[in-house]
């Protein structure tokens, strides 16, 4: 069973990201199924020339928490490019990922993000709540 995104959810739609390709293979992100992943967002699949998966991998956890909205819980690859042989992946929560496409495992992580200093949490749509003197 694939879990398919919904446009009428309660946060904004996850974010564009086109396929990228290196060295003939296609790599993209697919929506996960919660009952063999464990979660929707951040799974990333390569499929060959006849357009085959040949591997998926998650990125990343994202646990979802039964009391909470599920969809308001998922975490989108918010970028994905290819650089030095390798797959650079950013989520939406900022952090960053350097997937190995050769071995199909993600390497070790580069530094975060810088903190967003946007209103808008990128997961929810919804403006942040800032503590004062955060």
């Amino acid at each position: 069973m694939t879990t398919t995104v919904r446009r009428d959810a309660s946060r904004a739609p996850p974010p564009d990201v086109p396929p990228v390709w290196l060295a003939g293979m296609r790599y993209a992100q697919v929506p996960g199924d919660l009952e063999t992943d464990g979660q929707v967002g951040g799974i990333l699949a390569a499929y060959d020339a006849s357009n085959r998966q040949v591997w998926r991998l998650k990125v990343y956890e994202n646990a979802r928490r039964p009391e909470r909205e599920g969809d308001v819980q998922d975490v989108w690859f918010r970028s994905l490019r290819a650089e030095g042989g390798k797959l650079l992946i950013e989520n939406e929560r900022g952090e960053r990922f350097e997937v190995d496409p050769a071995e199909g495992r993600v390497c070790e992580r580069p530094a975060p993000a810088p903190e967003s200093r946007s209103d808008i949490d990128p997961v929810s749509g919804q403006p942040r709540i800032r503590r004062p003197g955060a």
